[in-house]
């Protein structure tokens, strides 16, 4: 009975920050159509903050697209502001990725570029994902 607690508190723990909040589909660029995401988002009652757990889905290996690229950057860019980077997203043997970002930013785009690597300090690759985020 005590395991049983201890897994339930478990995937509470770990379901709980993405249990509430808004739902963002993603648009993808005409070089990736079968590519599919969402930016789960959901404002951090204590900081203001914005959580977000972006999914994507059929998005191919960077090195497939033309021309051919390293890795995917996501990028929030605030209304009226520049492109700010959150981070590299893999994606794995399923064409399957993930990952979480914190933003101080309100009223956002959100959206996956194809790029050289993570060293970029601005987004130059091919645009293959999109979201406004307005939470």
């Amino acid at each position: 009975m005590k395991s049983l607690f201890v897994v339930v508190s478990l995937l509470t723990v770990l379901w709980w920050p993405w249990s509430s909040g808004k739902k963002y589909r993603m648009t993808a660029d005409a070089s990736v159509p079968a590519a599919s995401g969402t930016v789960q988002a959901q404002k951090d009652k204590a900081n203001g903050n914005i959580n977000m757990n972006i999914k994507v889905n059929n998005l191919a290996d960077p090195t497939r697209l033309t021309p051919s690229e390293n890795v995917y950057i996501v990028w929030v860019r605030p209304s009226g502001g520049a492109a700010v980077k959150e981070g590299a997203i893999g994606v794995n043997n399923s064409l399957k990725g993930e990952l979480n970002v914190v933003t101080t930013s309100k009223d956002f785009d959100v959206f996956v570029t194809a790029e050289q690597s993570e060293s970029v300090t601005l987004p130059s690759g091919v645009e293959v994902l999109r979201a406004h985020v307005s939470p």
